[in-house]
């Protein structure tokens, strides 16, 4: 706003000076002394930043501008609008009153300036007019920025407390855990190796006695033995996840961090008996699928992908979709290859389409029925 305003100041400045010694024969030595102080008052309106020292100058120099158009030169008053409304700037509610006493001046002054001086007074009115509407625009602008900015921040805290609230609960599910194993193998399996224990110590002690009777003890000791060992077994088995949950889970993870990373919407769907799938095919399949969400991030123009893994009759269909530009030409890059050639290590295939978004399909045979 203050550019514009000098701008146009110095615009007029120049008309007035060229004006003054044009229409005189004999211009007034007075006159670059007038012009000197008028620049120098408002320069200083500009390097101030106290508002009421601002308005005091503005005020000086519509009374300075008055006093040079009676005194000095008429020509002087055309500077009056626009002092005047930077002046009027200072109250917003009153900016658009100020047009009718700008057009008091009227009355005093030749006929000849009377249609230049309302020119400009009037388009002095609508440039404050529209910077005002700039300036409000601006500052709701900011304002909205500074909301979102506040809203941001208070997201990220929150964040930050469930990222803390996740790590304390799974410390908190890890210890209940480890708890709980202990537990199981102290009234289980300590329980039956101490019976164990006992048997033989007693066994031994009855070995040269009776030996009918250390030999029953000795098996006795060997049944809790095997007990105990079965225990373990299946304890060890129910501790363990199966194949096709770590497959999945793992998978599952992979895409959404890569979705947290890359600013991507991504989805992850499964269809069918996930346990057929083997620990080789899941490697595949995972190393296919982030290598397309990363082509997808990099190339497509996406927001958002799809990932869907799905057990067929004879198949195991491995999908990434995502809704960018496409491609109506596909050009096979390194990722794309070694897509395939992964695949094909496994009599498997891939399939790539452009046509609506950009789509890659894995197919892996497994020989079902």
């Amino acid at each position: 706003m203050e550019l514009w305003t000098v701008g146009n100041k110095m615009v007029l400045l120049f008309y007035v000076i060229a004006v003054s010694y044009i229409t005189v024969s004999q211009p007034s030595p007075w006159l670059v002394l007038y012009i000197l102080i008028y620049i120098s008052l408002n320069l200083t309106v500009h390097i101030v930043k106290n508002y009421a020292v601002k308005q005091g100058i503005i005020v000086l120099i519509i009374i300075f501008l008055i006093v040079c158009s009676i005194s000095e030169s008429p020509y002087f008053i055309l500077l009056l609008p626009l002092s005047s409304y930077e002046m009027a700037s200072f109250y917003e509610e009153r900016q658009r009153f100020v047009i009718l006493p700008l057009m008091i001046p009227l009355l005093f002054m030749p006929p000849s300036m009377m249609v230049f001086y309302a020119f400009i007074a009037v388009l002095s009115f609508f440039n404050f007019m529209l910077i005002r509407r700039y300036m409000a625009r601006m500052n709701k602008q900011e304002d909205q920025i500074e909301r979102m900015r506040s809203s941001q921040q208070q997201l990220s805290r929150k964040l930050n407390e469930n990222h803390e609230f996740i790590r304390t609960s799974e410390y908190m599910v890890k210890l209940e855990e480890r708890n709980r194993l202990a537990q199981e193998i102290h009234d289980g399996i300590g329980h039956s190796m101490t019976g164990a224990l006992i048997q033989m110590e007693a066994a031994k002690r009855l070995l040269t006695e009776d030996p009918d009777a250390a030999a029953q003890l000795l098996q006795n000791a060997i049944g809790i033995s095997k007990e105990g060992i079965e225990e373990i077994r299946l304890t060890l088995k129910n501790m363990k996840p199966p194949v096709e949950q770590l497959g999945f889970s793992r998978l599952k993870a992979a895409v959404d961090n890569f979705g947290v990373q890359s600013g991507l919407l991504t989805t992850v769907v499964h269809e069918g008996n996930m346990e057929i799938i083997t620990p080789i095919q899941w490697k595949i399949i995972h190393e296919n699928i982030i290598e397309s969400l990363t082509n997808a991030a990099k190339y497509a123009n996406a927001s958002s992908v799809h990932v869907e893994v799905r057990v067929l009759n004879r198949f195991i269909k491995a999908v990434v979709s995502d809704n960018g530009q496409g491609a109506a030409k596909i050009v096979k890059g390194l990722g794309l290859i070694g897509m395939e050639e992964r695949t094909a290590a496994v009599n498997g295939t891939v399939i790539a389409d452009g046509d609506q978004g950009f789509i890659v399909t894995t197919l892996i045979p497994y020989g079902g029925t």
